[in-house]
């Protein structure tokens, strides 16, 4: 069973997935960084101008290289919906690291770009890129 599952999340699609959130992350840190810092903007709303960069990066790159899928709105709205339950869950924890912790807003970060993906990944995989033919009884999503 262990092994099954770890088969699973340690496949070619996995592998092309965190390759891509590692594009991702990149954009998002360094906007989030970069307006913190340099334009002194709150971490929160440099967060989210990150995620918003990120999100077009990274729908494009999983589309073609991760989940083998030509644009469509249907799979759009969905990897939007994943990636703002995302966003939500880094905000949370970048708000409870700053203001609650009083650690600085890069800790949060770090923490989100740890469990963020793993969420993300599994919804993906299991219903964003799902095609109707899948979900009628086909399991594992779109390879």
């Amino acid at each position: 069973m262990i092994n099954k599952v770890l088969n699973r999340f340690l496949s070619n699609q996995f592998i092309s997935y965190v390759f891509v959130g590692g594009i991702g992350t990149l954009a998002h840190t360094g906007t989030l960084w970069l307006l913190t810092e340099l334009a002194d903007f709150n971490p929160l709303l440099s967060s989210t101008c990150g995620f918003f960069l990120s999100l077009i990066i990274s729908y494009y790159l999983n589309s073609i290289l991760t989940f083998k899928q030509k644009f469509h709105i249907h799979f759009f709205l969905k990897y939007l919906a994943v990636s703002l339950t995302g966003l939500l869950v880094n905000l949370s924890i970048i708000y409870t690291v700053q203001n609650i912790l009083n650690w600085n807003y890069m800790i949060g970060q770090l923490i989100s770009i740890v469990v963020v993906p793993i969420l993300n990944f599994a919804l993906n995989k299991y219903w964003a890129f799902t095609s109707k033919t899948d979900m009628n009884g086909h399991s594992g999503g779109v390879l």
